[in-house]
């Protein structure tokens, strides 16, 4: 449903004049990136809006958003019709209402860098098909399932498969016996409280400090219902949301670790795409 401008203009209004902030909701392969936004100016053809330049960075990739107005039960998708980068500033409009309760996916879901591949097997199955992983969080995960190896009856909604696939995460640094002399300048590359980039090239690696991460192979295995089941006959291949049911304390251990991980390195990715994308708008 489209409102008309009556109807909204004035809302843009009351929110610009009293500097009330909208919330601006987008995805960045599968993780939710939400922030607040102020409108500046309301136009004719719409609202211009100053956001944060992550926010801005998923704008300039998808070309859409959601905005909710938390004052009033207003939630609206919106078009965007230009971006000025280096203000962080975009204009939105277009707008269609979205009936309320509008549910998004708030909660942290990530897809992988590289494909992961996932073996699945039926609960009234013999054997072990291979898969990939479409996305996952800590709660379930998205598995691409070719449309030969697909079938009703060994998987239907609602019904219990076995998963098993490994996950690349990063080992805690081991620091020598001693005090270090300094920090490394390899930082952890995944510390929420130490993501300050990697070190400059040509400087060297005090070997007294905390070792590097290494990277090795997180090995789960759980047991998931089956909660949706989208065909993608174009790509030929079936989309199984999958809910996590059991798995055993290493392994939720093992998926927290690289859901931290990969939330990260998303939003390290979206930091450098901005500045780029500024770069190339200035």
């Amino acid at each position: 449903m489209t409102p008309p401008p009556q109807t909204l203009n004035p809302i843009f209004w009351e929110y610009a004049n009293r500097q009330i902030p909208v919330r601006i909701l987008n995805h960045y392969r599968g993780m939710p990136v939400i922030n607040d936004g102020w409108i500046e100016r309301v136009e004719e053809q719409g609202i211009l809006v100053n956001t944060h330049k992550n926010q801005i960075a998923c704008l300039y990739l998808s070309h859409n958003t959601v905005i909710e107005l938390e004052a009033l039960p207003l939630t609206v998708s919106a078009r965007v019709l230009g971006i000025q980068l280096a203000s962080r500033k975009v204009l939105l409009g277009d707008f269609q209402q979205i009936p309320r309760p509008f549910i998004h996916r708030a909660q942290i879901r990530v897809e992988p860098e590289v494909t992961v591949q996932v073996f699945l097997r039926a609960k009234s199955g013999y054997q072990e098909v291979s898969a990939a992983m479409k996305d996952i969080s800590t709660q379930g995960l998205g598995i691409y399932l070719e449309r030969s190896l697909y079938h009703p009856r060994l998987y239907p909604l609602g019904g219990e498969i076995q998963v098993r696939f490994n996950l690349p995460v990063q080992n805690k640094p081991v620091s020598p016996a001693g005090p270090p002399s300094g920090p490394s300048l390899m930082e952890d590359r995944f510390s929420r409280e130490s993501i300050r980039g990697l070190p400059q090239s040509g400087q060297p690696l005090k070997m007294t400090g905390p070792l590097p991460p290494a990277s090795v192979s997180g090995s789960l295995n759980l047991r998931g219902i089956i909660r949706n089941i989208r065909p993608e006959l174009g790509a030929n291949r079936y989309r199984l949301g999958v809910l996590i049911s059991a798995l055993d304390e290493s392994g939720r251990l093992t998926l927290y670790q690289y859901m931290a991980q990969r939330q990260a390195e998303l939003i390290r990715e979206l930091n450098t795409l901005y500045e780029g994308i500024a770069r190339l708008g200035s």
